[in-house]
């Protein structure tokens, strides 16, 4: 089954969705292929043949929900570049902040007894304060966005792909 025609469109769909299993598969699989600049889509059906009209429509509502759904990826780009340079824009006075506090008690560290180990301790807190503050903003700016990209670009290239059907007869006994 191409179309979940059971539960209704959401936005920013109109048509049919296209059944969750196939989209994840056919998006995997234009993944896969990301080196090429064009993909295409060959739907097999068993049955009667279409009409070219049927055909039509359904490579139309085919393409326009990865239209959609590439339409909300760049959205989800967006909000993921805004999030992050927010979370980077709080995280460096702190991070440089710590780092200050940290040199202050690296330079101070003595033996690892009463105040030299009170000094080492602190200065970990605050190395850990860095690391963790740095994390959501590199995660979000780097690792996120490189994801949500490639996402972006296998749904482009499924919004533009070539839908050809090929019909077999099942065999009867």
């Amino acid at each position: 089954m191409l179309f979940d025609r059971s539960s209704p469109p959401s936005y920013p769909h109109t048509d049919p969705m296209v059944e969750r299993s196939v989209a994840k598969f056919l998006l995997d699989s234009a993944r896969e292929q990301r080196r090429r600049r064009e993909f295409e889509l060959v739907l097999s059906l068993e049955g009667p043949r279409l009409s070219a009209g049927a055909e039509e429509t359904a490579r139309t509502q085919v393409r326009r929900f990865f239209a959609n759904e590439a339409e909300l990826a760049a959205l989800d780009e967006r909000v993921n570049r805004s999030d992050g340079l927010g979370a980077i824009q709080y995280a460096i006075p702190l991070v440089l902040i710590a780092l200050l506090v940290a040199g202050l008690f690296y330079t101070q560290v003595g033996p690892a007894t009463g105040a030299g180990f009170l000094e080492a301790l602190t200065y970990l807190v605050f190395i850990t304060i860095v690391w963790v503050m740095l994390w959501d903003p590199v995660e979000l700016l780097l690792f996120n966005s490189y994801l949500i990209r490639q996402r972006l670009h296998a749904l482009r290239k499924l919004s533009r792909a070539r839908i050809t059907f090929a019909y077999r007869t099942s065999a009867a006994a």
